[in-house]
Formats: structure tokens, sequence, C-alpha cells
């Protein structure tokens, strides 16, 4: 397996301070040009291999994905994307 490194206390501390993890996508200096290439979402179902804090996640939900799965190696990622992401019914 591959190492893990954002499950490391320290590491994980200093990128949730990062501007990306701050702001989502709009804090991620790529944002602009990538999301140029995303398709329309409305009706899709759409899977995130690492996806992190879940922005993108987020960003096909919002957008009319009719399923969203993200998926991370990180279990402190996918804390943080579940409170980011997971939507009251």
């Amino acid at each position: 397996m591959k190492e893990n490194k954002y499950d490391n206390d320290i590491f994980f501390e200093k990128y949730s301070q990062m501007s990306r993890s701050k702001k989502g996508l709009s804090g991620a200096g790529e944002w602009k040009e990538l999301q140029k290439l995303f398709p329309d979402f409305t009706g899709k179902k759409v899977l995130d291999l690492g996806c992190g804090y879940g922005w993108h996640c987020k960003y096909a939900a919002d957008r009319g994905a009719e399923c969203v799965l993200g998926t991370d190696i990180s279990a402190k990622m996918l804390s943080v994307a579940e409170v980011k992401t997971v939507r009251q019914i």
C-alpha cells in the first residue's frame, strides 16, 4: 500500500491551512482551467478517486449529479469531506 502522509497529524494540520483547504475549489490555482473540462453533471453518476476534502464531489452534486461517491486513502480527509458534503435528508 502507498504511504498515506495525509493521516500524519503534522502533515494534515499544515494541509488544512492551505488556501485550497480553506476556500475549496476557488482556492486551488488550477481550478479555473480544470472547471472548463468538466461535463454537464445533470443526472450523472460520479466517482471521485482521491476525493480529499470532497470539493469536486460537492461541485458535481450541486450541479445535478444523480449520485456522487468520493473515496480516499486518508481517514482524516474522508472525515472532513463527510462534514463538508453530506446532505441532510
